[in-house]
């Protein structure tokens, strides 16, 4: 029997508001310093060794607000093992999930009918798409897992090499599609 491999890397789409967000946090904060470091000036005191300080306090905390914008999911499944990270700034590695497909209760389309119960159940959902609020389509697909007496749900982008390795492994509560 030989070994079964995926992996997949999915970036967050922010949207409208995620390009926009740097542009007017910058414009912002540049008004702002201006403002803070102009003002007392204009009124003769010389403290600009502390408006500076906090100047670059503000400049590094608005650098690592947009640098932490930057999010991906890798989803990669080695055999029966299913493992979801989240990569920030293509740095940051946290694993957010990781359990045997054997113990899934149920993968199949967000269309499915049990998709709305099993999201009621689950004591947290997962969104591992490109978007913020996923859509409703064949394409995208759940697992609904209790793991350690807790109910969860991954949402995700199906690819069609990932059926045959559901199907191996957990034949039963995989649904069924013609690949």
């Amino acid at each position: 029997m030989e070994d079964l491999f995926y992996e997949n890397c999915v970036k967050r789409d922010h949207g409208t508001m995620g390009k926009l967000f740097p542009v007017l946090s910058i414009t912002a904060l540049v008004i702002f310093m201006v403002f803070l470091n102009g003002i007392p000036i204009l009124f003769g005191y010389n403290i600009i060794y502390f408006t500076g300080m906090i100047s670059f306090g503000l400049c590094y905390l608005e650098y690592r607000l947009i640098k932490n914008l930057n999010i991906e999911y890798q989803i990669e499944i080695t055999n029966d093992s299913f493992e979801v990270t989240k990569i920030t700034n293509q740095k940051k590695l946290d694993l957010l999930a990781d359990f045997s497909i054997k113990d899934c209760e149920y993968i199949g389309p967000v269309t499915s009918d049990r998709f709305t119960d099993d999201l009621e159940k689950s004591e947290y959902s997962l969104n591992c798409t490109s978007d913020r609020v996923y859509n409703i389509s064949d394409d995208i697909w759940y697992v609904f897992i209790t793991q350690d007496k807790v109910k969860f749900t991954v949402v995700f982008n199906f690819n069609e090499e990932m059926y045959p390795i559901f199907r191996r492994y957990n034949p039963r509560g995989t649904k069924r599609i013609d690949v």
